[in-house]
């Protein structure tokens, strides 16, 4: 199956029908995703190996393997990688249709590089892009 790469490693989506996205993620070590929100969307994480942090505007949760977390708008969320990682993603709407633009990105997301988390935006000034 083929992917899309990502900053923080790689999206496969497994699904997508009218109130469903499910998306299969390797994250790699110290990657994080934008710090976003969603109107309608709710996102439930479930890691398959590894370990993920989930931050939120209200602390952090810190997933294993086989532990599951629920994200409901319009929850400020964002994951990291603690090491290299296996998620699944299920994106879904209660009522309507998934909207693919449902997503408010406060910031990008990036890498931590010797304890200092650098955007995408930073990395490409600092020429240390890579994905």
């Amino acid at each position: 199956m083929e992917g899309i790469n990502k900053i923080w490693g790689k999206r496969i989506r497994l699904r997508l029908d009218e109130q469903n996205e499910i998306d299969l993620l390797y994250l790699k070590e110290n990657r994080f995703c934008s710090t976003h929100t969603h109107k309608e969307k709710i996102n439930r994480f479930y890691v398959l190996a590894g370990t993920v942090r989930i931050d939120t505007e209200f602390g952090k949760i810190i997933l294993k393997e086989n532990e599951a977390w629920v994200v409901r708008p319009p929850l400020k969320h964002r994951f990291v990688a603690l090491e290299d990682s296996t998620m699944i993603e299920m994106a879904y709407v209660e009522d309507g249709k998934i909207d693919p633009n449902d997503i408010l990105r406060e910031k990008s997301g990036g890498r931590i590089i010797n304890e200092e988390e650098l955007t995408i935006e930073e990395l490409k000034k600092k020429g240390l892009l890579e994905l």
